[in-house]
């Protein structure tokens, strides 16, 4: 077969660029066991910088001819070519949504300046002094850090500037949240006399102590003070969602294409959870009557509060029931899967300063200074409800769902490096998602109280769909949000609270990926079924899922097609 060589150039090369200003990242540059010189720049110049870059490329990659190249760099490419276009609106978002490649609408929120410092702890705690020149380097990430939570300010006051102002349901959380991330950081950045060796350790030290004193703390101090001025709180509106500023209707409706890679409106959305709704439902009274249970499900859940058997108050009991789950799944993974991630897996409480904030926890993926991939739950959350739904999250987190995908697509060698690090709310959400219905159809929840735990977390996510697109798109107002989810989430007034925070303050439409993603992978592999009859394995499903790495959906279905001619 021929190809035209000069469109496959134009295509690397704007494939080789994204992959290069990718690996500019402190992240990337860490995974490579290498200290990084600067954490992330918050500030409006460089989402201009990135949107110029972003623009440039994305012109590039209009004058290619997808459609001729070869299969695999088509995909490569069209990953490429979606990086460039979610880079060219970095600064005509940045007002609304800081970080394009993981969009919050106010940096404070713990899903944008709380996951933010998180997750920078990794990047301190791998790091090791061992010459003079770490510690220069180590010092000058210190007052980095300070720059960091100095710019999450600026950027706070540029809102207000124009108007945009954090809804006062969200920014009650926002000034002790920050002070817990105050706390947390002192001991994130402090180096531990084990990690530190070589000359001039012993003034290393102050060094490190007098960065945090006088640029880290100051810089959180200014910070929280602001949050909490009460001239600010007077600006701070009841009202809640993207619509409400200027532009955020339009900025929502994209948000709802990014994170499902599907052309949806916001509208066809929440109908969707309505009518999901209905058949989740009914699903739950149909599991009820099987068991000749007199009472809606509310009453069910109601019945099994108080049953020592579906509790557990500590961490190390919780941890326990995630274990009995991922002991439960292990011998069934060959039956359905022709290969599997070498990287270990487990979990770990969630830390302190995130328990008030979010809902059940995250999935910490595995890397050189961690090498086992982790789901960090929310110890607070999970002690005060049955623990019925914990199978679902663990296939949900760990295997068959975030670590089997995560850590087997990092560890695909055959995978061009940005594919390695690809990621999409739609596959990555879609496919856990997947993996929790997966491990019903493979028998993983046993008892009667575990499959209404499964359906418990079908209708708590199948919520999102109606209440993310009622807040940020329809009009409802927060306590509407929450009524509905009280009626059909099942779950507790905290994590209400939290969830509908996160919809509507913290990470707009990202949590309608979930649902729409699983249903679009179950729809795919009926297709292929029918297609195939007899000759379908699930095993090459999986294949034809996974191991190209996290896709949009549609070049799931494209690969499909492929697959059954």
């Amino acid at each position: 077969m021929q190809f035209d060589t000069r469109n496959m150039n134009l295509a690397l090369k704007v494939i080789d660029e994204v992959t290069a200003e990718r690996g500019k990242s402190p992240f990337a540059v860490l995974a490579q066991g290498i200290m990084p010189t600067r954490l992330p720049d918050l500030g409006y110049d460089e989402a201009v910088r990135v949107a110029t870059l972003g623009s440039d490329l994305l012109k590039r990659a209009d004058a290619v001819d997808a459609a001729a190249l070869p299969g695999d760099l088509g995909l490569t490419f069209e990953i490429a070519r979606g990086q460039a276009k979610l880079w060219s609106r970095c600064s005509d978002w940045y007002w609304l949504i800081i970080d394009a490649s993981f969009p919050v609408a106010f940096l404070p929120t713990v899903y944008g300046g709380g996951y933010l410092l998180n997750t920078l702890k990794s990047v301190f705690s791998a790091l090791k002094v061992r010459s003079r020149g770490d510690q220069h380097r180590y010092l000058a990430l210190a007052h980095d850090y300070a720059r960091l939570v100095s710019q999450m300010e600026e950027r706070t006051r540029g809102q207000a500037e124009r108007g945009i102002f954090i809804p006062k349901a969200q920014l009650e959380h926002c000034g002790p949240l920050m002070r817990n991330a105050r706390a947390a950081a002192i001991n994130d950045l402090a180096m531990s006399p084990d990690r530190v060796s070589g000359p001039g350790s012993e003034d290393f030290a102050a060094h490190l102590q007098a960065a945090i004193d006088t640029a880290v703390l100051p810089a959180f101090d200014s910070l929280i003070a602001y949050l909490e001025d009460s001239a600010y709180a007077a600006n701070a509106p009841d009202t809640v969602g993207l619509s409400q500023y200027p532009g955020g209707a339009e900025v929502y409706a994209e948000l709802v294409h990014l994170h499902t890679t599907l052309e949806l409106t916001p509208e066809e959305v929440h109908a969707r959870g309505h009518e999901r709704m209905r058949e989740v439902r009914t699903r739950m009274q149909a599991l009820l009557d099987e068991m000749a249970f007199e009472g809606d499900p509310q009453a069910y859940l109601e019945a099994l509060k108080a049953n020592p058997k579906w509790r557990a108050e500590t961490p190390e009991g919780i941890a326990d029931v995630f274990q009995r789950y991922i002991d439960r799944m292990a011998p069934k993974i060959e039956a359905v899967f022709r290969f599997k991630p070498r990287a270990a897996y487990g979990v770990r409480p969630l830390a302190p300063e995130l328990t008030g904030s979010m809902t059940f926890g995250y999935y910490s993926m595995p890397s050189p200074h961690q090498p086992d991939g982790r789901y960090l739950f929310n110890a607070v959350n999970l002690s005060q409800a049955p623990l019925l739904n914990i199978g679902a999250l663990t296939y949900h987190e760990l295997v068959p769902g975030h670590h089997f995908h995560i850590a087997s697509q990092n560890e695909n060698d055959e995978l061009h490096e940005l594919r390695k690090k690809s990621s999409f709310s739609s596959f990555n959400e879609g496919w856990a998602e997947y993996a929790a219905t997966l491990a019903g159809e493979l028998g993983m929840y046993e008892e009667p109280a575990e499959k209404f735990g499964r359906l418990m977390m079908d209708a708590f996510l199948t919520c999102r769909l109606v209440v993310d697109t009622g807040m940020n798109a329809l009009g409802w107002s927060l306590e509407q949000a929450r009524e509905y989810m009280r009626d059909h989430s099942f779950m507790s007034e905290r994590e209400i609270e939290s969830e509908t925070l996160r919809y509507s303050c913290g990470i707009p439409a990202q949590s309608l990926a979930y649902k729409l993603g699983d249903t679009f992978l179950l729809d795919q592999r009926e297709r292929m079924k029918a297609a195939l009859g007899d000759c379908f394995d699930i095993r090459d499903f999986h294949d034809l899922v996974l191991k190209p790495g996290g896709l949009p959906l549609p070049l799931v279905a494209r690969n499909v097609d492929a697959a059954i001619g």
